[in-house]
C-alpha cells in the first residue's frame, strides 16, 4: 500500500549474541549469551485513497451531528455573533487570507504536477521549479498555519471542534500501521487491531491506559503526524516531510530568537499565538 510518512521507534529487547569467551581452560570460545539491545522497529501513515477519504468525511459529519443535538453551538452561530461585536477579521484581512489561500493551492497543484514526474524523468527546469515552489510556499503556509490555529482556538468549544477531534481519532486508528517481520518475510498490519473502528478506539485506549512506553511513545507519534497531516493534507511522502523539515525549521527559528536578548518591545496585535498540533480525546473522555 502507499504510504505518507514512516518514522520508526526502537524498544529495549534482550537479543541471542554469539560473543568471544574463555574457558576454564584459558581457551577462547564462542559463547551464546543474552543481551539486551534497541530493536528499532518501523511503523507508516497510510495514505488514504478516496473511499477512506469519504468515510472519514462521514465521521465527521455524524460527530458534528451528534454534537449539535447534545446542544453544543456551532461555528457559524458563534461566527454570527463575532461578526455583530465587529468580525474576526477587517475586510482587507480577509480579502488577504483569501488571496494566500489561492496562491497556496495553486503552488500545491504546480508541485504536485511535477512530483507525478518519475525522478529520472524530471528535466532540469522542473527540478529548479520545484525548489522554487517549496522556497515560495514556506513562509505562505507558515502564516496561514498560524492564523488558522488562532481561529480555531476561538471556536475551541463548538461542535465542530468536537467533531473535527473525533475525525482525528479515526484517522489516527485508520492510518496507523506497522512493518510485521515473521520468518524473514515483512508484511503491512494495523497498529491499532480491530475489525471494527469500536474495536480499534478501545485498543488506543488501552494503549493509552497502560504503561508501555514502547507504545505509548507509538502512539503518540501517530496522533502528533495524523494530526498534522489533517490541517495540511500534504498529498505524497515529499509533501508531508518538506511540512516537517519547515515545522522544524521554524521551532529551531523561534529557539534561536527566545535565547537571543529582547527589547523590551509590546507584541503586535495581528501576531499569532504559536499553533499546537490538537491531540483528540480518548474515547472515555468524549
Amino acid at each position: 500500500m502507499k504510504r505518507l510518512f514512516e518514522f520508526a521507534v526502537s524498544k529495549k529487547e534482550k537479543v541471542s549474541r554469539t560473543v568471544k569467551d574463555v574457558n576454564k581452560e584459558g581457551l577462547e570460545v564462542d559463547v551464546v549469551k543474552q543481551v539486551e539491545e534497541d530493536t528499532p522497529y518501523t511503523f507508516f501513515i497510510r495514505k488514504p485513497n478516496r473511499k477512506m477519504l469519504d468515510e472519514g468525511e462521514l465521521q465527521y459529519g455524524v460527530a458534528l451531528a451528534e454534537a449539535i443535538r447534545a446542544g453544543m453551538i456551532t461555528r457559524p452561530l458563534l461566527s454570527k455573533r463575532y461578526t455583530q461585536d465587529g468580525g474576526i477579521l477587517a475586510d482587507f484581512q480577509s480579502k488577504a487570507l483569501e488571496d494566500l489561500t489561492g496562491d497556496l493551492r495553486t503552488n500545491y497543484e504546480k508541485q504536485e504536477k511535477i512530483e507525478s514526474i518519475s525522478l529520472n524523468k524530471r528535466s532540469e527546469e522542473e527540478v529548479k521549479n520545484l525548489e522554487t515552489l517549496k522556497k515560495e510556499v514556506k513562509p505562505l503556509s507558515e502564516i496561514l498555519r498560524r492564523y488558522n490555529m488562532a481561529e480555531e482556538s476561538l471556536f475551541d468549544d463548538t461542535a465542530e471542534s468536537r467533531a473535527r477531534n473525533k475525525a482525528i481519532l479515526w484517522w489516527i486508528t485508520t492510518l496507523g500501521y506497522a512493518e510485521k517481520k515473521e520468518g524473514g518475510k515483512t508484511s503491512e498490519v494495523p497498529f491499532f487491531e480491530g475489525e471494527s473502528y469500536e474495536e480499534k478506539l478501545d485498543r488506543y485506549d488501552e494503549i493509552m491506559d497502560s504503561e508501555d512506553l514502547f507504545l505509548g511513545q507509538v502512539t503518540t507519534e501517530f496522533s502528533y503526524n495524523v494530526s498534522l497531516w489533517y490541517y495540511a493534507r500534504p498529498n505524497s511522502k515529499e509533501q508531508f516531510e518538506d511540512m516537517l523539515k519547515r515545522i522544524k525549521e521554524e521551532d529551531d527559528e523561534e529557539e534561536e530568537s527566545e535565547a537571543s536578548p529582547k527589547e523590551d518591545v509590546k507584541p503586535s496585535p495581528t501576531e499569532s499565538p504559536k499553533p499546537e498540533v490538537v491531540t483528540p480525546p480518548s474515547k472515555k473522555q468524549s
